[in-house]
């Protein structure tokens, strides 16, 4: 049985960070900015957005939580912890209740652009955390159902 699970969680764990990768090669999402239309570079937010809470990008600074919250899941799996199923889902909010934005922050003087549409990078972003989160319950199914085999 425990050569079945490594089997499984392995592919799982590949594509999923296969996907987060990739992702970070893509555009996330196209901005108004008043003067022109630009998309973003998904790399660039995944490397400085932990620090968009220092120019009042509250809420910037906490869609950007999801990517720590889901390398702590990855983790936590890899190990075989069941608090990786908290993170997962917390990250996995956060990563989604983006797609419900309006506007983001462009600048650190505060000004802001209409977020115009989303690209693939941040559904390929999304689909790798969605990935790890059928992973973890997977995982937790198969514990759940060998621990009552006992």
């Amino acid at each position: 049985m425990k050569i079945l699970n490594y089997l499984l969680k392995r592919p799982a764990l590949y594509l999923s960070v296969g996907l987060f990768i990739f992702s970070l090669t893509r555009p996330a999402f196209v901005v108004n900015d008043g003067r022109a239309l630009e998309s973003s570079n998904s790399f660039l937010h995944f490397i400085i957005g932990g620090i968009a809470i220092l120019g009042g990008g509250t809420s910037e600074f906490l869609v950007w939580l999801a990517n720590p919250l889901y390398f702590i899941a990855l983790f936590l799996l890899f190990k075989n912890k069941k608090g990786s199923i908290f993170f997962i889902i917390i990250a996995n909010l956060l990563a989604i209740s983006f797609s419900r934005w309006k506007e983001i922050l462009i600048s650190e003087s505060g000004s802001t652009g209409k977020i115009v549409s989303f690209c693939s990078g941040y559904y390929l972003w999304v689909a790798s955390m969605i990935v790890l989160f059928f992973a973890v319950i997977f995982q937790f199914r198969k514990d759940l159902l060998s621990s009552q085999a006992e």
